[in-house]
């Protein structure tokens, strides 16, 4: 069925049921777009035979919320509830991480024991592309001290300290009081603690899965509550907001699906279309009622019900989910997550270069409490949107391409080349 996959299968332990899953995270084009799928979702590979396609879909629409969230424009962006509190959406992301890893390495994990073959190839699927945007901000970074001299480079946002943090991926610990250089990437840095706590869980007591689920869900939501007020913990609490939605991913999969409700749903599809609609709404009125308040911190569990019906792909939603479109932003949703703070830099440094030139102010005070947006008209700020989210899009074709598919590739490649011998994370070598 992937040919190109089977061709570079390399030793023999990748065709274990551990490197099966392993793997899920790179499907040839020539697979056709059924194959299209992206990050964990990729890994989401059904035992029976299918794969969360619908779930994919939903990573991609995720991503270009979020990808508006952080666009300083007037408009439509700045109006909108949905786009304004869409912060909540990484929440999702969350959700959804745990409930497909553990679908994916729950068992070759238990049976492996393989701690650091894991953690690696999580490693190498997220580690690649920020460590590439990183060299990209450095690099303009450069460049604006060659050209201007000590100012602004490095500083700020930009500091020296932020980097080194940045490279640990210790973004989400608490160092800084704000987020700085690719800030998305806090989010990114708080799934490798999921990683490695989900894992470590798995290989030396299985059994204890759900109720350290349950304890890491109802900790992160009261603490979270108590000392922030709202679901919008990133730099502090981010690790924490990350392990409370991805352990409720977790909970899902392993307390409440069933290998048969997908068939079964598939005889309803107009019950599934009606549940699926519903479910579609619930996180609309979720977010916008409540994105800003207290209860913002249910967002795991809200997002988590909306998530399990959607397994079931069983509605015309998931149809839609499931098409070309939305599944090629499925695909690349990582990247799209990864790059778009560096893309809406950019386009914030040509909109100055322009006012500059042409005497045209192009910022305005945000009314909504949001600092200096882009278009004083409206019109003009949602035209800006338009050109932030083309040039996302187009940018992460790109690096999925020569960023995220090599670096899997490479990942396996180094474990391939390591083999038995070469396994220092193993539960018994850890312990």
């Amino acid at each position: 069925m992937f040919p190109a996959a089977d061709r570079d299968r390399g030793p023999a332990w990748l065709g274990s049921a551990w490197d099966r899953a392993a793997r899920q995270d790179e499907f040839p084009a020539s697979a056709g777009w059924e194959a299209v799928a992206m990050i964990e979702g990729r890994a989401a590979v059904r035992d029976e035979g299918g794969r969360f396609l619908a779930l994919d879909g939903w990573r991609g629409v995720c991503a270009l919320l979020v990808v508006c969230f952080h666009a300083p424009v007037t408009g439509f962006a700045e109006t909108n509830g949905l786009i304004r509190n869409a912060f909540l959406f990484v929440d999702f992301f969350f959700v959804l991480s745990g409930y497909v890893i553990t679908h994916a390495f729950f068992e070759p994990l238990r049976e492996k024991c393989e701690f650091g073959r894991f953690f690696l190839l999580r490693l190498f699927r997220v580690y690649p592309l920020h460590l590439a945007m990183l060299a990209l901000y450095v690099a303009f970074e450069a460049a604006r001290l060659a050209v201007a001299g000590p100012g602004d480079a490095f500083r700020g946002g930009t500091s020296l300290e932020g980097l080194a943090i940045s490279l640990l991926m210790a973004q989400s610990f608490g160092f800084l009081d704000t987020l700085t250089w690719n800030y998305p990437s806090w989010s990114i840095s708080a799934e490798l603690v999921a990683y490695a706590a989900f894992a470590a869980v798995v290989v030396t007591v299985p059994r204890l899965i759900l109720p350290l689920s349950a304890v890491a869900v109802v900790t992160g939501i009261v603490v979270i509550a108590l000392v922030r007020g709202d679901m919008d913990a990133a730099s502090h609490l981010g690790w924490l907001r990350c392990l409370a939605g991805f352990s409720f991913g977790v909970i899902l999969r392993r307390a409440v699906w069933r290998p048969e409700a997908a068939d079964e749903a598939k005889g309803q599809p107009i019950a599934w279309s009606l549940a699926e609609i519903a479910a579609v709404l619930l996180v609309v009125v979720f977010v916008v009622r409540l994105g800003g308040t207290i209860l913002s911190v249910a967002a795991p569990l809200v997002f988590g019900l909306a998530l399990y019906v959607f397994t079931h792909e069983g509605g015309i939603v998931s149809r839609l989910l499931k098409s070309r479109p939305v599944a090629f932003l499925g695909l690349i949703s990582y990247s799209l997550y990864m790059t778009h703070a560096f893309v809406i830099d950019r386009v914030h440094n040509a909109a100055t270069v322009v006012g500059k030139v042409t005497g045209i102010d192009l910022f305005v005070e945000s009314t909504q409490g949001r600092g200096e947006l882009i278009g004083p008209q409206g019109w003009e700020g949602s035209l800006v949107l338009v050109v932030i989210v083309a040039g996302t899009i187009v940018f992460s074709w790109i690096t999925y391409r020569l960023v995220e598919k090599p670096g899997m590739a490479l990942g396996r490649r180094l474990l391939a080349r390591g083999g038995t011998a070469a396994r220092p994370g193993s539960a018994r070598a850890a312990a």
